[in-house]
């Protein structure tokens, strides 16, 4: 260390200890038993994932709730069927016009009883 600028010594200190850090965690990722532990690591969530996902199929099977695969396939009929929809307004000649309705009066005075 030539310097006498702190912030200069730190980047160089920062920039050997990065070294030192690839170097290692190269020769450990280079390692049959590194990749096996990875390969064991990522089976053992995917695992975990897949008891989760049945787990909470059956507790929302229990509560008489759908499931997320079911909401999925639900969102996809609906989809089919707005799309249907939209093709024969458009045969039709566009969306119907809703009739307008009165729109109430805004007064403090409650409407007047019919009968």
């Amino acid at each position: 260390m030539t310097s006498t600028d702190p912030a200069a010594m730190f980047r160089e200190m920062l920039g050997e200890w990065e070294k030192m850090a690839n170097s290692l965690g190269g020769g450990v990722a280079k390692s049959d038993e590194f990749t096996r532990f990875m390969h064991g690591a990522t089976a053992a969530q995917m695992n975990n994932q897949e008891a989760v996902n049945a787990m909470m199929t059956r507790a929302l099977a229990a509560a008489n709730m759908p499931s997320r695969a079911e909401i999925e396939d639900l969102s996809a009929r609906l989809a089919r069927m707005e799309a249907t929809l939209g093709r024969i307004e458009e045969k039709l000649g566009g969306p119907p016009e809703r009739a307008s309705r009165p729109k109430p009066s805004r007064t403090r005075k409650p409407p007047a009883a019919k009968g």
